[in-house]
């Protein structure tokens, strides 16, 4: 196999991973603050201004990334599978 299909099948895994985490991984998030973990109640103060975010803002915006997450994985898995397609075509000429 050439190392052009290797990178195609590196992409198309790196899709798979993104698409892992927004289903799994990114279904229950760690809400953390400053490496510290936040539980329902808690605010989190942004270092060196007055902006602070509770523990239910910072869980939504974890939640709203899995989307994006899942989205970004099967478009990087359809253009591996275009580039793949493109390689074979080439080959067979």
């Amino acid at each position: 196999m050439s190392r052009r299909r290797w990178a195609h099948l590196l992409l198309a895994a790196v899709g798979l991973v993104a698409i892992g985490w927004a289903v799994i991984w990114g279904a229950n998030p760690t809400v953390t603050c400053r490496d510290e973990v936040m539980l329902p109640g808690d605010v989190c103060t942004h270092a060196g201004d007055e902006k602070t975010q509770t523990y239910q803002e910072r869980l939504e915006a974890a939640q709203a990334a899995r989307p994006v997450m899942g989205t970004v994985g099967v478009l990087l898995i359809g253009f591996a599978t275009y580039l793949w397609v493109g390689e074979s075509a080439r080959e067979e000429k």
